[in-house]
Parts: C-alpha cells; sequence; structure tokens
C-alpha cells in the first residue's frame, strides 16, 4: 500500500518543480535577445525569379528579368534559363510567441516584386512583344558575330595554343545560346493578333538547396513569411523570436538587396556594379587570379586580373567587336604571343638582297635550305629547337612599272624544283598608275597553276602618300592592282602592309581587309591583331643556305589549315 504522504509531497514536488521551470521559461522570454542570439538566428535566402509568356493560357516562353521596358535571357525551355537572383536576409521565427514552434518558418524581405507588365491586358502585350521581337532579333545578331569570331579563332588555332580550350568552351556557350534565341524568335514570330496574352511572374525562394513555400505577405513591412519544404528548422537553431521581432529587426537592414540578374550561375561572393559581374578568385574586395567578368552590354572575358584590373592571359569578347586573346597589362590588351614550335608553318620571302651584299654577290644553296634563327629584334617563346623546313617562299619581281629583279626567274625555278611552295610578290610603287603596275607585274612574272598567291607590297611614307594625292588616291590605285590580277590569275592576291598601316589608313578602306587576304609586318613581341593570312615576325631571321638576314614568316593556323588555305587561294 502507497504511503499517502508521500504521495502528496511528490506532487508538491512535482508542482514547484513545473512552476519554477515555467516561471523560468516566461523570464526567458520576456528578456529580449542577445545580439548573439539575433545573429545565430539569421539566415540568408536566395530568391529566384523569372517571368512566363503565356499564349492562350500556355506558357510558350520565359524570361529572365523585365527591365527598361524589355525582357531580358529569354527561352523556350524553362529550365534553360538562368534566374534573376536576388540574396536576402531573413530569420527564423515561432510561430506561437512563448513555444517553440519554428517549424521551418522565416520572415524575409519582399523583395523582386512583379513589374507592371503582368498587369497588362493583352492588347497592350501585343505591342510590347513588337518591340522586344526587335530586341531580341538585334541580339542572335550580336552573337553570330561573336560566334564568327570564335570560330574564326578556333580554326586557326589548337589545344597547344594557351587558353584555346576556354575559348572553345565558352564558344560551345554562345552557341547555346543562339540556338536557345532562334527558337524564341520562331514562338513570337507564331504569335496571332487574335491570340490572348498574359505574363506572369514566378518566385521561387531556397535556403540553400532546399525550397520554401511562402505562407504569407507583410505588405506594409515589406516582409513575406516563408517555410522550408520539410518543414524543418536546422538542429543548431533555437530561436526564441517572433515575426513581430523579425520584423522589426529586417528594418534595420539595408533596404537595397544585392540584386543579380545576369548570363551565367553567380554566388553570394561575386562582385557586381553598373556595367557588370564578376565571378572567380579575389582579394580585399577586388578580382584577383582567375575569374569571368559578364558585361551587360553583353561582353565577356575569362582570364587573370591583378588588383582589379585584367592582367596576363584572357580573352574579351562584345558582340560586333573583335576578339582579344592574348596578353593584358592593367587592363590594355598588348596582343597574342604566339609559341614557335616546330608544328607551325614557316615561310620566307627574298629578292635581290640576298644575292647582293656590300659589293659581293651570293648564289642560294637550296639543297641546306632550312630555318635556323628567328630574329633578334623581338623577344620570342620559343619551344624546342629551330630548324624548321621553309614552307612556302615568295620572291619579288617587279616594281613599279620599271623595276625588275633579276634573280627572279633562277630563284623561281630553283624554288620549285626543290619543291618549295613558291609566290610572287610586286613592290607598289606611289608614282604609277596601279593598273599600269598590274600589266608590268603580269607580264614579267612566273604565275603557275598551284603557286601561293600573288602579293602586293605595299609600303609607302606618310610624305608619299601625301604627295601622290593622299589615301583615297592609294587605294584606288592599289583597288586597281588588285582587280586587274584577281581576273588574270583566278585568285585573289594578299596585300601585304605594316601593322602602323592597319592603324593608320586600312580603316580608310575597310573593304579591302573584307576582300582580300592580309599579310602583316610587325617585329614586336605580339602577334598582328587583324585577321591575316601571313605575319612577318623578323626580318632578321637566318637560313642556312642564303647569306645574311631573311624575312622570317609564319603562317596563321596549323597544318590543316594550311592545306585548305592551298586549295581555296592558290592560283588556278
Amino acid at each position: 500500500m502507497i504511503n499517502p504522504h508521500i504521495t502528496r509531497q511528490t506532487i508538491r514536488i512535482i508542482v514547484i518543480l513545473i512552476l519554477v521551470i515555467l516561471a523560468a521559461y516566461i523570464i526567458y522570454r520576456i528578456i529580449p535577445p542577445t545580439e548573439r542570439h539575433i545573429q545565430e538566428c539569421q539566415v540568408n535566402i536566395e530568391q529566384r525569379s523569372h517571368y512566363e509568356l503565356e499564349v492562350d493560357n500556355r506558357a510558350v516562353a520565359y524570361f529572365a528579368d523585365y527591365a527598361d521596358s524589355t525582357f531580358t535571357g529569354g527561352s523556350t525551355k524553362k529550365d534553360s534559363i538562368v534566374s534573376r537572383r536576388i540574396y536576402l536576409k531573413g530569420y527564423w521565427v515561432n510561430r506561437l510567441n512563448f513555444l517553440p514552434s519554428c517549424f521551418g518558418r522565416i520572415v524575409t524581405q519582399w523583395r523582386g516584386r512583379p513589374s507592371g507588365i503582368v498587369n497588362l491586358k493583352s492588347d497592350k502585350l501585343h505591342g510590347i512583344l513588337r518591340k522586344i521581337f526587335i530586341k531580341i532579333d538585334n541580339e542572335l545578331g550580336g552573337l553570330e558575330a561573336q560566334h564568327n569570331e570564335l570560330r574564326y579563332y578556333l580554326r586557326i588555332h589548337n589545344v597547344q595554343d594557351y587558353g584555346y580550350n576556354s575559348i572553345a568552351a565558352y564558344e560551345q556557350t554562345v552557341v547555346h545560346r543562339m540556338d536557345s534565341l532562334a527558337k524564341l524568335i520562331k514562338v513570337l514570330r507564331a504569335i496571332k493578333p487574335g491570340n490572348k496574352l498574359r505574363v506572369r511572374q514566378i518566385n521561387n525562394y531556397f535556403v540553400g538547396k532546399e525550397s520554401c513555400n511562402r505562407l504569407a505577405i507583410y505588405p506594409s513591412a515589406g516582409a513575406i513569411l516563408l517555410q522550408t519544404q520539410h518543414k524543418r528548422t536546422p538542429l543548431r537553431i533555437h530561436t526564441r523570436l517572433t515575426p513581430s521581432d523579425a520584423l522589426e529587426l529586417l528594418k534595420k537592414l539595408s533596404s537595397t538587396p544585392e540584386r543579380c540578374s545576369m548570363l551565367a550561375e553567380m554566388s553570394l561572393n561575386a562582385i557586381a556594379d553598373s556595367a557588370g559581374f564578376y565571378i572567380g578568385e579575389t582579394k580585399g574586395g577586388k578580382p584577383e587570379g582567375y575569374g569571368q567578368r559578364y558585361g551587360r552590354n553583353g561582353s565577356y572575358y575569362e582570364g587573370h586580373w591583378v588588383k582589379g584590373m585584367r592582367d596576363g592571359f584572357g580573352f574579351y569578347i562584345a558582340p560586333y567587336e573583335y576578339l582579344q586573346a592574348g596578353e593584358w597589362k592593367a587592363n590594355v590588351f598588348k596582343g597574342e604571343r604566339l609559341t614557335y614550335t616546330a608544328e607551325r608553318i614557316y615561310g620566307i620571302d627574298i629578292s635581290r638582297h640576298q644575292h647582293e651584299q656590300k659589293g659581293k654577290l651570293y648564289d642560294i644553296n637550296w639543297d641546306k635550305l632550312r630555318i635556323t634563327h628567328l630574329g633578334t629584334l623581338s623577344n620570342k617563346k620559343i619551344k624546342g629547337r629551330v630548324d624548321y623546313p621553309v614552307s612556302f617562299i615568295y620572291i619579288k619581281s617587279t616594281e613599279g612599272c620599271t623595276v625588275l629583279n633579276a634573280y627572279y626567274a633562277t630563284d623561281y625555278k630553283q624554288a620549285r624544283v626543290h619543291g618549295v611552295r613558291t609566290g610572287t610578290y610586286h613592290f607598289f610603287s606611289t608614282i604609277s598608275p596601279g593598273s599600269a603596275q598590274a600589266e608590268f607585274f603580269l607580264r614579267n612574272s612566273m604565275l603557275s597553276k598551284g603557286d601561293m598567291p600573288p602579293v602586293l607590297d605595299v609600303e609607302p611614307t606618310d610624305w608619299q602618300i601625301k604627295h601622290m594625292g593622299g589615301p583615297e588616291v592609294l587605294f584606288r590605285s592599289v583597288r586597281a592592282w588588285m582587280e586587274k590580277v584577281t581576273k588574270r590569275t583566278g585568285c585573289r592576291p594578299v596585300l601585304y602592309i605594316s601593322q602602323s598601316f592597319t592603324k593608320k589608313y586600312l580603316p580608310l578602306a575597310p573593304d579591302l581587309a573584307d576582300n582580300y587576304l592580309v599579310w602583316i609586318a610587325r617585329y614586336g613581341e605580339y602577334k598582328p591583331d587583324i585577321k591575316l593570312a601571313y605575319w612577318q615576325l623578323s626580318p632578321d631571321g637566318r637560313i642556312s643556305g642564303i647569306h645574311g638576314d631573311v624575312d622570317i614568316n609564319v603562317f596563321n593556323g596549323y597544318e590543316n589549315q594550311y592545306h585548305n588555305f592551298l586549295k581555296k587561294h592558290c592560283v588556278k
């Protein structure tokens, strides 16, 4: 039998303990939470938003954002768009004031509210979509221009070239984007005037990788209540905060969240500014090391950074701009520095100067012809020993309307006998008409089937250009030469000019660069920044079998591209 006194005593003890615990808990709840506790209850939320275009109540297109009266980042596939992302601050909160009842509840800022376009009627949306169609079509044109630049680079380079794989990977990104926009244009073009249109904004919230549901909106406070999908709070979190507490705390936070509307995945530590976004290694809040920058204008840079500036190897491309792939210094593109190996295609060009030097005459020993030195005028990155075959040779035939190279015929025949691919060039004169110079060249040159395309060597001084009547007269004469030789030989000649000429004068005649191949003389460290067939990299190279200095040239590509070049551009 149980002693009733012990039972009553036990009950009193239990009641007292419960009251003490309850009093302690009430006091605990009444005491304001510490700053440390508030920080422990803070959570980062990622909001991903996009817009859906519905045609007759069926979603047909998806867009990352709507800003400045236009959609951006469109696609016909929901999974392929990169959602607009906003990173928000929030707090874990309890449902009930005095009891642990969080169950994954979060109060956070209400940002990324729908644009007014979601409230527009169908007829208004039809007008807006016509403007958006034009914008998307222009964007596709810009991507096609970028793709042409990237394909040209990949065509004349291979995996041996530093940065090739990165550029090839970005080229695939551009291809996918072009394909997506082409499909989007097709969908927009199919919309009929009578179709009923509607735009909806879709918001998704994530804590880490777990999605959240929106339970309530607090319009006056500019906040929302979320709950994690599995209705669970992290084990380390024991929040004392209520929704009211969280709303007060949110008022103290910055009213401007980090907004991330971009063309690629972006992390919390990305650096954003008004012109674009940077993703990659940082130091002191600035790009440092390797990273990518996405410009809002469609530009892209990937490569090395030093103190927030492009420095080292990297490549930059933008709509309707040339690809710049090579070395950068303090945000300035210096150029592409080639690595010279036995895999490249080398050639030389000669004239009477290889036979007549300081009053003496020299023959060429064609049996010993090998490139043994690339010259000393600039630093060159060379892999292995310089002992390259001469794959092609250009021989001067004529100059102006009166000068002949007395050694041309012999050198031309010997080069062909020894199996060297041969070409002929003419040195342009500013005192004779271009058409007459072309006739003189054709009459005195041996242009055989399979020869390298003829070359017009244009090296006038500023004074000569001025005294012949200026650049317009110069280019009229150059065009006359090129057109006549093209018609007579069945192939387009190559235009030989200096790097400085490309900067100062060639922009005045863009049709020449568009219609003819270019051979550039540039003796610095970097490859010429223009599309070209050959690059004369040195005037003081050494060739076994030839006395003295010789011009060394390199073909702009590798063996496969060289063979394709010969099939397409040689004398017919």
